[in-house]
């Protein structure tokens, strides 16, 4: 009885193909937004793909590795590759970033695929690897009852593998839900906000919301000055991970130290506050000093002398009257001279005051016309850079006490 044929498929060129399929999820990540398709072509990338070009350029032979521990060489030279792939990417330029990863990966595989086609072709024809796929069931059902429970293990274990990755795929688990709320300062800085300000001076922040709830949400936004409504932004309406940013421009009226400006994120349909975030700032009148003007010098107090005290006598060393006699019997003797007593002047500090600059001028030239420090001037202006200013610009001078 003649045995059939088993059907078989040979690749040849299947180091071709897994650079294919990588080139395929490059585009895919950053050209075709479908998350399905980017997770199909991720898991292979990382968990086989890498291990299948070395395990290659190693063993180019038909005969070297049978076709199972091919497949165990592959998933283990991947698992073990990749790790050490970042922790020399960490110690680069680069850092392990997405661009790096993939650019790296992918010519970890175009290397190993060069190095496996070259020792392939010195190998005769029939001597080198090629992925072949057979289906023998007369050869299957011929075999012991060991080899035969050992395929249908495997057969099983690939099924049930391929059906778990789908059902994630499908279902994927949510998260952690929350949502990011951030206020920075004008430049875009999260260490630098305006902390001493003007009565009537505008205020400059950018604030900022990332959807990470898994849903898309609308948002809305209440600033608020010592527990009263100054503004509201409605309308915000994002989907999962998507970004929005704003930059808001008030002033505050009234003088004052330590004023609250609260900024309170709410989800739609809810009234309390989802999120809240606020600064203390310090609003301040001020005095105008135009140009070519001089800064006021301070108030000195008015000084009142002491009263001048009453002579008196002087006496020796005995107590005996040195005093010497007059010639005119009815003469007074002309009073001493007493020292009064002086106080120290105490200096009123300067009231807060801007200061419009002038051509040439800088802002160490300033700090030394009245008497603060450098440091001080850039805090209560909110300066990025000290060395950029500009002609016409207005600087506050603040309190001494603020230096």
């Amino acid at each position: 009885m003649n045995r059939s044929q088993p059907f078989s498929i040979t690749f040849t060129h299947d180091l071709l193909v897994i650079l294919g399929l990588s080139l395929l999820l490059i585009v895919t990540i950053y050209f075709l937004p479908i998350p399905a398709l980017r997770v199909v072509l991720g898991g292979p990338f990382v968990l086989f793909f890498p291990g299948y070009a070395l395990a290659a350029a190693l063993f180019p032979g038909r005969d070297d590795l049978e076709g199972i521990e091919r497949l165990g060489l592959s998933l283990g030279l991947s698992i073990a590759v990749l790790p050490l792939m970042g922790l020399v990417l960490n110690y680069t330029p680069w850092g392990i970033t997405l661009l790096s990863t993939l650019f790296s990966a992918t010519s970890f595989m175009v290397g190993c695929t060069a190095v496996a086609y070259y020792r392939r072709g010195k190998l005769p024809v029939q001597e080198r690897y090629a992925l072949r796929l057979e289906l023998d069931i007369a050869g299957w059902r011929s075999g012991g009852l060991v080899d035969r429970s050992l395929t249908v293990a495997l057969g099983v274990s690939i099924v049930a593998a391929v059906g778990t990755f789908l059902f994630v795929l499908a279902k994927p688990e949510v998260g952690e839900r929350f949502t990011e709320f951030y206020v920075l300062g004008p430049w875009g800085d999260a260490r630098i906000y305006p902390q001493n300000v003007l009565v009537g001076r505008p205020i400059t922040l950018i604030v900022g919301v990332i959807n990470r709830e898994h849903e898309a949400v609308e948002y809305h936004i209440v600033t608020e000055v010592g527990g009263q409504e100054v503004e509201q932004i409605t309308g915000i309406q994002l989907t999962h991970d998507e970004k929005w940013e704003k930059t808001l421009s008030f002033a505050l009226q009234q003088p004052g130290e330590d004023q609250r400006v609260a900024f309170l994120l709410f989800k739609k349909g809810e009234e309390e506050p989802y999120r809240s975030l606020h600064l203390w700032v310090n609003v301040r009148a001020v005095a105008t000093l135009q140009a070519g003007e001089t800064p006021p010098a301070p108030e000195l107090p008015t000084l009142v002398p002491s009263p001048e005290a009453e002579p008196s006598p002087a006496t020796g060393p005995a107590g005996t009257d040195t005093t010497p006699p007059s010639t005119t019997p009815d003469a007074t003797p002309s009073p001493t001279a007493t020292p009064t007593r002086t106080e120290t002047p105490t200096a009123i500090p300067p009231a807060q005051m801007i200061h419009v600059v002038q051509p040439g001028e800088t802002l160490s030239a300033i700090s030394r016309q009245y008497g603060v420090s450098l440091d001080a001037l850039i805090r209560a202006n909110v300066l990025s850079d000290p060395d950029l200013l500009e002609v016409g610009q207005e600087i506050l001078i603040p309190h001494s006490n603020d230096t």
